[in-house]
């Protein structure tokens, strides 16, 4: 992937993603001009929610709506957004990401877009849309380099309480988070959730519950410089279009107001 400038890819048959079922290309790159000749880079990687097409739809069908817009960043950075693993009807899931797989990804593509340059990962970024959002908390439970910044939209629905807690996976949340913050505000980092309360309030305002209780254990100071980028709040805009207001805005400053006046 050489030249100079901003530019996206799309990859086929890519080997992490090697047990996803659905179609091909099965991974979607794009990167800003910084990234072209960087040594250092950040990586967002971003999980894609349902689609009607099922099994059949183009990894090309999520680009517009996910949020992946790197026009706001002025650190070297690539963006990757892997194709799900179509479960049935038009729902996904992400298998391939759990237990490592994240970071096998994110080594994939690096390595893929850095051309022998061997370039090296600063920040990493986890986003997720819709039915990635759960998928994003059990990839970053097997992550051996945890994030800096989540940012799910809209994305949080709980476990099927058939199966169990609808609230299974707020430990993890709440463990990534309080290792995040031992690293402020020398390391900053985020955790921004957009949500609309009658689809994923519930898992949403527990997350919130917990962000609380770890800034109230922080120094009042530090809590207060730091509480932007740490928060929950509902969507102004419809589900579908979530990601692709909030994304941008959030990959630029995740310490971000999100104006939805303005939307």
């Amino acid at each position: 992937m050489r030249g100079n400038g901003a530019g996206e890819a799309f990859l086929a048959d890519t080997p992490v993603l090697r047990g996803h079922a659905g179609t091909q290309p099965d991974l979607y790159l794009a990167w800003n001009a910084a990234a072209r000749a960087a040594a250092v880079i950040d990586v967002v990687v971003h999980l894609h929610g349902f689609s009607q097409q099922g099994g059949a739809m183009p990894l090309a069908e999520k680009v517009g709506k996910s949020g992946l817009t790197l026009a706001g960043r002025a650190r070297p950075t690539l963006a990757l957004m892997p194709r799900g693993n179509w479960i049935r009807h038009t729902w996904y899931d992400f298998p391939a990401l759990f237990d490592g797989g994240l970071d096998r990804l994110v080594e994939y593509a690096v390595a893929h877009f850095g051309d022998g340059r061997g370039l090296a990962v600063d920040r990493l970024i986890v986003t997720a849309h819709s039915g990635g959002g759960m998928a994003a908390i059990d990839a970053v439970a097997g992550a051996g380099r945890p994030p800096d910044e989540v940012h799910i939209f809209d994305g949080l629905y709980g476990r099927d309480p058939a199966q169990g807690d609808p609230l299974g996976g707020i430990d993890i949340m709440d463990r990534w988070l309080a290792a995040r913050l031992t690293a402020e505000p020398a390391r900053p980092g985020a955790l921004r959730v957009v949500y609309i309360e009658r689809q994923t309030g519930e898992f949403s305002r527990a997350v919130e519950c917990r962000i609380a209780a770890r800034l109230a254990a922080l120094e009042p100071g530090l809590a207060a410089a730091i509480a932007p980028r740490y928060r929950v709040e509902r969507s102004g805009v419809p589900h579908a279009y979530v990601a692709a207001v909030c994304g941008p805005v959030l990959l630029a400053d995740p310490s971000a107001d999100i104006d939805w006046s303005q939307v």
